[in-house]
């Protein structure tokens, strides 16, 4: 796994199988959420309980499963020098759906506390703007984590 996560955050192009690269996917992803936790320099438990939440969900994993995934995603946040490494892989092989996805999982992190902050919107903004998310979408993910949080 740390071959794969090293081959990941450098973005060599060697032959990987289909698992593998469902694996890098997958620690891109929570990368992108665990930098999320990280952008206003406050990490509280509800953000951490939500971001192994949205993990479980999206990919189905078995608590040793998310539990290693979230090592390495915390591995890889860092020591990831650019985002545009890893939404370079996120494009490559995911579809827009899939893209729109992971913003709306971001912004349901960020009102996990109950607090937006700036830092955490700019990272949002920047993930979008270079998975190919357009503004009205980006918009549309903060509303609708606004409105589950407050229900």
């Amino acid at each position: 796994m740390r071959k794969i996560l090293l081959k990941f955050l450098t973005i060599e192009t060697i032959e990987t199988s289909p698992a593998d690269i469902e694996h890098a996917l997958r620690v891109a992803t929570a990368v992108l959420l665990v930098e999320v936790t990280r952008a206003d320099f406050i990490i509280v438990p509800a953000e951490k309980l939500r971001l192994r939440e949205l993990l479980e969900q999206q990919f189905n994993l078995s608590t040793q499963e998310l539990d290693a995934l979230l090592e390495e995603a915390e591995t890889g946040a860092d020591r990831m020098v650019s985002i545009q490494h890893v939404t370079r892989l996120l494009n490559e092989h995911y579809d827009h759906a899939m893209k729109r996805r992971i913003v709306e999982m971001m912004w349901q992190l960020v009102y996990a506390d109950g607090v937006k902050d700036h830092y955490e919107e700019h990272l949002i903004r920047q993930v979008a703007d270079l998975l190919y998310v357009s503004h009205g979408e980006f918009i549309q993910a903060r509303h609708k984590a606004e409105a589950e949080s407050s229900t």
